[in-house]
């Protein structure tokens, strides 16, 4: 095709030079030079591709994407009811998704940053589940969204949980607050945390242990609002709604910035800057966000470490070990939600000229909202929990921001504070490392020394079973020696004297008559 089109264009250009040569149109060689001739040309043969051949959309990426993606931070795993899905590896047991991060609110609404390698992906397509003997698992899909979570908030509280593979994105209905009662998602699935700690730089710090989570949860309600937003030129995007950000910023001691959303959602683009997280410059978040093209057949992962059957889901509710009180907290759901379903009451939809005035009000609040103090420091609202004993220093309650770029100046890299946030990241998730891979030898020790003593035990049980055995042997043995002997032995002496003894009963006729 594409030497078709070179010799056809060709072939234009010389009809071109033979009609200008013809009527003397500016292009007599007395007038312009041959330099200038072709560039004249070229020019018009630039024009005419431009008219002739459409744009070229921009490229999509397959599943592969995904494969090639989240390899070097996990494994691959098949599991029954869900297929292939994804694990990270090296997590502690009490890890969740949606936790080492932050929320910031972009033209898509809430959007989470994740500071893990993998986050880029896992966050923004697919849902989670949790498998009770394996832990967390990631189930992709080809929606981008700023983030797949439920909503629910109370007077004191803002929590958030991943939706679960059944919770299916619909453009005409969206997701709403029915989302815990159709889906069955349990209390414990959520991360809560105050509204005064609401977008700190380290979500993390600030969560509440989940073994409070069920006396919250009673005092919330869902807010989900998750929709679409559809533009003139028939784009789509993914809007994470429910929380207001005028109420959220209100209350919060961190201040929450509007960030302006650019999504890299070239394929190639993505291919080739597949480790890049997301990142912040100056008043932009650039998400790597590329559109991908479902697979026609079922994809296979190259490597899929295991097979999991007839897997267990923790949904949530296992913490809620009274069967009344689990009861009580569903009929709950029932009375909050008066019996809304997707049908009847879908996620409300934007356009795009709506999403830009609620980000336009969101940015005139946070203009006119008073600055946080900078020397506070953001205190965790409850005991962490045991997978955050070793943190990094207590981040500043003040959000790092960034100086507003000139029109028309050059984007600079990341700014020396969030880059020290993240390198205090990657020194945690060494130390995390470091600890995981000595407890690692302390087990295998441990796991030594149990193996030597149980050889040791089996070696004595063995020494005590051959003892008893050659005992019996011994007893059996000389038992039978006596037998033998009692056999073989002579008649002694007294025998031999009692055996040849007459019998004088035999000679002494009957016992005489007693005399009267």
């Amino acid at each position: 095709m594409g030497g078709l089109l070179a010799l056809a264009f060709f072939g234009m250009g010389l009809k071109l030079n033979e009609c200008f040569s013809k009527f003397g149109v500016l292009y007599s060689a007395s007038i312009f030079p041959m330099k200038i001739k072709a560039l004249l040309l070229t020019f018009v043969l630039a024009v005419l591709f431009g008219v002739v051949l459409p744009r070229q959309a921009e490229a999509r990426v397959t599943f592969s994407y995904f494969y090639d993606s989240l390899q070097p931070y996990g494994e691959w795993v098949d599991v029954d009811t869900y297929g292939y899905c994804w694990q990270p590896r090296g997590m502690e047991r009490d890890w969740r998704p949606y936790t080492d991060g932050y929320w910031s609110y972009t033209d898509a609404g809430w959007t989470w940053v994740s500071y893990e390698d993998f986050g880029s992906i896992t966050y923004h397509y697919g849902r989670w589940v949790n498998l009770e003997d394996y832990g967390w698992v990631w189930k992709p899909d080809y929606e981008w969204g700023p983030a797949w979570v439920s909503w629910r908030q109370s007077d004191d509280y803002i929590g958030w949980a991943p939706l679960p593979p059944d919770a299916v994105f619909e453009p005409q209905t969206g997701i709403g607050v029915w989302v815990d009662r159709d889906y069955d998602i349990g209390p414990s699935a959520y991360a809560f945390c105050e509204y005064r700690y609401f977008g700190a730089p380290v979500m993390r710090n600030v969560l509440i242990p989940r073994h409070r989570n069920l006396a919250i949860i009673n005092n919330t309600v869902n807010i989900t609002n998750i929709t679409l937003v559809t533009g003139n030129n028939h784009s789509r995007m993914v809007f994470n709604g429910g929380l207001t950000y005028a109420q959220v910023a209100a209350r919060s001691q961190n201040r929450i910035e509007t960030l302006q959303l650019v999504r890299q959602t070239d394929g190639d683009w993505a291919q080739h800057h597949r480790s890049e997280l997301s990142r912040r410059v100056g008043a932009q978040l650039f998400i790597n966000a590329p559109e991908v093209e479902a697979p026609k057949t079922r994809f296979a992962p190259a490597v899929v470490s295991q097979q999991i059957h007839a897997p267990r889901i923790d949904s949530g509710w296992n913490a809620v070990s009274n069967p009344a009180e689990r009861e009580q907290i569903k009929a709950r759901y029932h009375e909050q939600t008066r019996g809304l379903t997707r049908a009847t009451a879908p996620a409300w939809t934007l356009n795009t000229t709506q999403a830009q005035t609620m980000m336009n009000e969101a940015r005139t609040h946070q203009k006119t909202a008073p600055q946080p103090a900078a020397a506070q420091v953001i205190q965790p609202a409850a005991t962490p929990l045991p997978m955050q004993i070793q943190q990094p220093t207590p981040v500043q309650k003040e959000y790092p921001r960034h100086k507003e770029q000139p029109q028309g100046q050059v984007i600079q890299p990341v700014e020396p504070k969030i880059q020290q946030v993240q390198q205090a990241e990657q020194q945690r998730k060494v130390a995390e490392a470091e600890a995981r891979a000595a407890r690692q030898q302390q087990e295998q020790a441990q796991r030594a020394q149990q193996v030597q003593a149980q050889a040791e035990q089996q070696r004595r049980s063995a020494e005590a079973e051959a003892r008893a055995a050659r005992q019996q042997q011994e007893q059996a043995q000389r038992a039978r020696q006596e037998q033998a002997a009692k056999q073989v032995r002579p008649p002694q002496p007294q025998e031999q004297k009692q055996a040849t003894a007459p019998d004088k009963r035999k000679h002494e006729g009957p016992n005489p008559s007693p005399t009267p």
